[in-house]
Order: C-alpha cells, then structure tokens, then sequence
C-alpha cells in the first residue's frame, strides 16, 4: 500500500488486520510513504504495534506514485502481492477471493472490485449518474490491463518479465494501468474477480466536475500512451479515426441529453472528454497531472 498525507491509512490498515485468510496464508503488509517528510510514520507505526500482522514502514521521499509502488514491490517477500489504496476498506474476504480466482483461472493477476460510497453532503447529480461507479464483471473475466487499488499479482510474474512501474506516469498517474499491459503483452494471464472487493468513500474534493473532467482527460491521455505510443503511424490513424468517430457521437448525445440536468449527461461527457483525451495525447506529450 502506497500513502500519501491520509490519515486513512490507518483504517485501511484496520480492516486488513480483520481479514479472514485460508490456512497456511501467511500475511506481512508494506506501506510505503510517499510523503518526504513522513506524514504517515507514526499512524503506522503505532497502528503496527498493536496488529497481530507484521507491518513494514518505508518511504520513498522523491513524489512519483510510480516510484511508490516500485519500492513497495522491492520490499515484498510473499508468493503473491496484494494492492490496496489508502483511502479504501478491505472486505474481510477479499485477500481469500482474490487468491481463490487465482487458483481456480491460474491468473497471473486478479483484479477485485471497488465500490463506492459516498458522504451525506454528496451532490444527488453524483450519486444518480453514477460516474464513479465502475463496470460490472464477472468472475475469471479476462481483461488486458488495470489498477492497483483491489489487486493480486504473482511475485513469479513479476520477476520473470522483470516488471517496474514506469516513473514516466509518476505524476499523471496511469502507472498501474501501464504495467498491467506490459504483463499482457508478454503473455500473462489477468482476470477479474466479482468477488473479491474493497469499498471507498469517495473524497469530498472530487465531488465536483472540474475534477471528474480531469481525471477523464488525463485516463484518456495515458490510454493512448501505454497502448499507441510505439504503434506504427497506419495504426495509429485507425486509432484516430475510430476515437474521432465516437467522440463525435457522444457529442449528440451529450447535446440530446443537455436538458435532462446534470444527472444525464455526465457520464457520456465525461467519456467525451476521455475520448479528447485519447486524441489529445497523439499529438502533445503535455499531459494533464494529478498528483502536481
């Protein structure tokens, strides 16, 4: 788990401490802090100390989420790696799943579910357009990336095609997203797991369309970037043309849905603007930072 100035940490930390493990599943947890002046090391010291868990504290002081995680992986001694966000809460059963699908699909990474909630002063136009809901899947569901935030990855796999996280995304984010298809390129096995699930509430500072359509641009950004970037020019104009074609229909049914308020036309103007971004980045490499 990777943190960075959230006292939530040590909630996170709470609910792993609660998780039901099959036998013979021995646990150890890494946190690394992103903070250079520590903000985290004493919320997880003192959270350690009373965990029947050994937890690790390191910290990587140079900000870049990418170099984080990258300490995090170095740290690690288990079979499989598990990832969880600071600001999220374990299921109790959510290692056992992840692990389970693993087994039961001989996945080299798992990806579980997240769910949202949300805070009483959360605007109604948030919570019925659902745009931080995130799509349903089914169990042993392949899928050709994804994210750090509810995942399992085998330790083998990562040694074997010698995976890192790209600093280059350190500031952007995207890193996870980045990795994960680098792991599907040379041939591995990522699924999904319908089971296995961690909840988060989600911040109040995101709960406004100014940070929605940023992250939808900057997701559209690094989608090209991970998965264009080295693709020779003919794919890449087919690329252009299909992104262009389907940013302009979400463009009328943005307009269609304009009176409807703001509840309606959310979602398909937000993944107008991921399809801006996903053109944007074809074109310019000044891309749109979350973590400035």
């Amino acid at each position: 788990m990777c943190t960075y100035q959230r006292e939530h940490v040590v909630n996170t930390l709470q609910s792993i401490a609660t998780l039901r493990l099959p036998e013979h599943v021995n646990l150890e947890v890494i946190v690394v802090d992103n903070d250079d002046h520590g903000y985290a090391e004493m919320l997880v010291k003192n959270q350690a100390n009373i965990m029947d868990i050994p937890v690790f504290y390191r910290q990587e002081s140079a900000k870049n989420i990418a170099l984080a995680r990258n300490c995090s992986i170095k740290n690690t001694q288990g079979e499989w790696i598990a990832f969880i966000d600071d600001d999220e809460i374990a299921d109790p059963d959510w290692l056992a799943n992840l692990l389970s699908t693993a087994q039961t699909f001989q996945a080299d990474a798992v990806f579980g579910r997240v769910k949202s909630t949300y805070p009483s002063n959360s605007p109604q136009w948030i919570i019925d357009s659902g745009v931080f809901e995130r799509p349903t899947v089914t169990n042993g569901q392949e899928v050709t990336s994804g994210a750090t935030n509810s995942t399992l990855i085998s330790q083998a796999a990562i040694k074997k095609y010698q995976l890192q996280f790209d600093a280059d995304y350190g500031l952007t984010g995207g890193e996870d997203a980045d990795f994960f298809y680098r792991l599907y390129q040379h041939g591995g096995n990522l699924v999904c797991s319908n089971e296995a699930f961690v909840s988060e509430e989600v911040a109040n500072n995101r709960l406004n369309i100014k940070y929605l359509l940023k992250r939808a641009l900057r997701i559209g950004e690094t989608y090209t970037r991970y998965r264009m970037q080295q693709a020779p020019l003919v794919n890449k104009f087919a690329y252009l043309c299909d992104v262009l074609l389907k940013l302009v229909i979400l463009l009328f049914v943005v307009l269609i849905k304009l009176p409807f308020g703001q509840s309606k036309y959310a979602k398909p103007l937000l993944q107008l603007v991921d399809k801006y971004g996903k053109i944007r980045a074809l074109f310019s490499t000044n891309t749109v930072k979350l973590y400035s």
